[in-house]
């Protein structure tokens, strides 16, 4: 359920996922890892949960993380 991507100019990406509201911050982790590998991103670091916001679906929530990536590996 990915939403948006966006490329900050320093190496630093962020990502938003829906996921259902309520899921524990390492759950959310884990899901976010899993997206990051099969869009092909292998090399990043710092994967860090920004923001848990409420969406207009009843039970979800967007969870918002940024991480560092390698300018080398980006796609």
């Amino acid at each position: 359920m990915f939403r948006c991507h966006s490329v900050f100019p320093v190496g630093i990406e962020r990502m938003s996922l829906e996921l259902p509201a309520g899921a524990a911050r390492d759950d959310a982790e884990k899901k976010a890892v899993a997206h990051l590998r099969a869009q092909g991103i292998r090399t990043w670091s710092d994967l860090s949960l920004q923001t848990i916001l409420t969406t207009n679906s009843p039970g979800i929530s967007r969870y918002t993380f940024t991480y560092w990536v390698d300018d080398n590996t980006h796609h």
